[in-house]
């Protein structure tokens, strides 16, 4: 037998197995599925059918509390008729009233044309469903069997009537014991309940099975497409091997051909062991070149930064040697009428045992001698405040990063840039008080502030204003630069940071100075922003936070 069946299963090919699978976890998904969608929904129906019968008994038991308690038949009827004016549920059928004896006082048919056994079919489910609830309130005030749902709720009054006005307005006390006069009972039929649960079963199928054939075609698309480059894998097995497709099925063939990878892998393997020496080495030479690399790589950013840095000086040599010059002359021209004065001052001590030369004279020599030595420390101070700011702004680029402060740095820029703009540009410092220092290197940031200030003093011809400014907000340093020059063009504003790029005409600029300042600000984990419109000047704004995380 097992060899009769043996030719027959290899015809049932790879592609067709794997068909019938999904097809067959996609049915029993779809049954599933629906059976449990239409279980929930049977629930949800009957909850709210429930819910729903609920609330129309205790409706009419509340509007039969007075009618029952005066025992008028009118107003039951009369009650009872203004309830099922209301058309609440099409499925109610009867509506009974009964006393505290359990005596029918009212049983009125809604409609008993829709399959609904007759009266006396009725009558015992009712009583049932009356006994039920003496029993058990909460669970007898819902009774059902096959064909009918009865609800059952008992009419209520207080306890003991202090005055008929009571039945009409809340009059008791919280908590007040209260006694049923009657009961109301509310029969609905489950035909238009067994209809919509029909109706959900019959639409949860018809989606489904649409849902399936959608499934189905697509899952057979998708194995078609999925299985068509292994077909043709193993097709190509086979002709390469020689076998038809009675000799073994598609795992089989599968299986073999695995095999022979595996070996063929086992033994390409050990020739890659051989190689991976080799390529350790060539790793190795190529990492060293590349670590070579990256440090002239680093040097050259280094001394890339210097010598915009050195260029930035350069443009500062002329004005600083003309304001060491003006110092110096403080010095030199105080000399020699110091020299002077001296030698008369030597000349009246020796007149003084001889012709007694007056006091004035001598007050006058000494107040003389007093201006020029004033004047020689003041230029000696102005000199050493140059040398000071120059070795400030000097500062190696790989400096350490420590505490600096934002407010003397740009004192310092300025001092240096003096005369780059002294008598043609109005320079306003508005810096905030106690403003706390910045993690950060000195020398960095003073590149920074240099470039931008040149920058915008260079932008001024003519003349013109400059304001630079430093706040503090949430735990961030800003420096404003801003100028009143003729702005930076719409379509150059986006590439002032990129390296080589100038707005200055051919020799006057490197192209190098914002796209430093911005990796150094980058670097102390800061940012630098630019607002520039045409002929309104330009503002360079620099955040900087307090304290750098750690990378």
């Amino acid at each position: 037998m097992k060899d009769l069946l043996r030719p027959i299963v290899p015809r049932f090919g790879l592609n067709l197995k794997i068909l019938l699978t999904l097809a067959v976890i996609l049915i029993g998904f779809a049954v599933a599925s629906g059976t449990v969608f239409n279980m929930i929904q049977q629930r949800e129906l009957k909850n709210h059918l429930d819910h729903a019968g609920e609330v129309m008994v205790t409706m009419l038991s509340g509007s039969l509390q007075s009618a029952l308690y005066f025992d008028d038949h009118a107003n039951i009827d009369k009650a009872v008729k203004t309830f099922l004016s209301l058309k609440l549920n099409q499925d109610l059928k009867v509506v009974t009233v009964y006393d505290a004896k359990d005596e029918v006082v009212l049983r009125m048919i809604v409609n008993s044309g829709d399959g609904l056994p007759a009266t006396r079919g009725v009558i015992s489910p009712m009583a049932t469903a009356l006994t039920a609830f003496h029993s058990d309130p909460d669970q007898g005030k819902v009774w059902e069997d096959d064909e009918l749902i009865i609800f059952t709720a008992p009419v209520l009054v207080v306890a003991e009537q202090q005055s008929r006005e009571s039945l009409f307005f809340d009059t008791d006390k919280e908590g007040s014991a209260r006694s049923v006069i009657g009961y109301a009972q509310l029969v609905l039929s489950k035909n238009e309940f067994d209809k919509a649960i029909g109706k959900t079963v019959f639409q949860t199928t018809v989606l489904i099975l649409f849902f399936l054939f959608i499934s189905l075609i697509a899952t057979y698309m998708l194995t078609q497409e999925a299985m068509t480059p292994l077909k043709q894998l193993i097709d190509t097995i086979r002709a390469r091997s020689g076998q038809s497709e009675r000799e073994s099925d598609e795992v089989g063939l599968l299986d073999d051909t695995f095999s022979q990878l595996v070996a063929d892998l086992e033994q390409a393997f050990s020739t890659i062991q051989d190689l991976k020496y080799g390529l350790e080495e060539t790793v190795t030479e190529r990492t060293r070149e590349l670590s070579y690399a990256l440090s002239e790589l680093q040097e050259s950013h280094m001394q890339l930064a210097q010598a915009e840095k050195m260029v930035a000086i350069g443009r500062l040599v002329a004005g600083v040697a003309h304001e060491i010059n003006n110092t110096t002359n403080f010095v030199s021209g105080a000399l020699p009428p110091l020299r002077k004065r001296i030698t008369e001052m030597e000349g009246m001590a020796h007149e003084f045992d001889q012709e007694g030369v007056g006091r004035e004279r001598c007050e006058a020599l000494f107040t003389s001698v007093n201006t020029l030595l004033d004047n020689i420390s003041e230029g000696a101070r102005r000199t050493n405040k140059i040398v000071g700011d120059l070795k400030s702004f000097s500062r190696p680029v790989d400096e350490e990063p420590g505490p600096v402060d934002i407010n003397q740095c740009l004192r310092t820029t300025c001092s240096l840039a003096y005369p780059e703009y002294k008598h043609r540009i109005e320079l306003t410092l508005d810096l905030a008080e106690d403003l706390p220092s910045v993690e950060g290197a000195q020398g960095q940031l003073n590149q920074v502030f240099m470039n931008l200030l040149l920058n915008a003093v260079q932008a001024q011809p003519d003349e013109g204003t400059i304001l630079i400014r430093s706040w503090l907000a949430t735990d961030q340093i800003h420096i404003l630069f801003r100028d009143s020059g003729p702005g930076i063009p719409a379509e150059a504003i986006n590439r002032i940071f990129e390296p080589f790029f100038t707005t200055k005409k051919v020799g006057k600029g490197t192209g190098l100075g914002l796209s430093i300042s911005y990796g150094i600000i980058k670097k102390h984990q800061g940012e630098i922003l630019v607002r520039s419109e045409p002929a309104e000047g330009t503002e360079f704004e620099i955040i900087l936070p307090l304290r750098r995380q750690k990378e």
